[in-house]
């Protein structure tokens, strides 16, 4: 269940920098592309929910959760901000993605450290 969510991230990621791409090169968003970003993460936090709560206590894991979380939170800041922006095609600050990419990758890196080293 961990490689699942590991690989689910690693994908949300993928997606992360597909939007800042548009963001900074092309000044513009995609709505359905961040949609897609957030439901491939939101599965890869359930999975790793599961697994936290089926499992004997992991720190790693814990604190990758905890991580996860914030970047949620993060997010949805993003996408509040974005909404309440006239121009939704417009990207949201790029202080407040680079904060949420950081914490997600620092999340997505103890996960795999976790993982590789029981």
């Amino acid at each position: 269940m961990i490689l699942a969510a590991i690989v689910l991230f690693c994908l949300a990621a993928v997606l992360g920098l597909w939007l800042v791409i548009l963001g900074v090169r092309y000044r513009r968003g995609s709505r359905a592309l961040a949609a897609v970003h957030a439901g491939v993460a939101l599965l890869g936090l359930i999975l790793l929910g599961r697994h936290i709560f089926s499992s004997p206590v992991h720190m790693l894991y814990n604190n990758a959760a905890l991580l996860f979380i914030l970047a949620l939170f993060g997010g949805l800041v993003l996408l509040a901000l974005r909404m309440g922006n006239p121009e939704h095609r417009s990207p949201p600050p790029m202080f407040g993605v680079g904060l949420h990419a950081a914490m997600a990758l620092t999340a997505l890196l103890l996960l795999v450290w976790g993982y590789t080293h029981p």
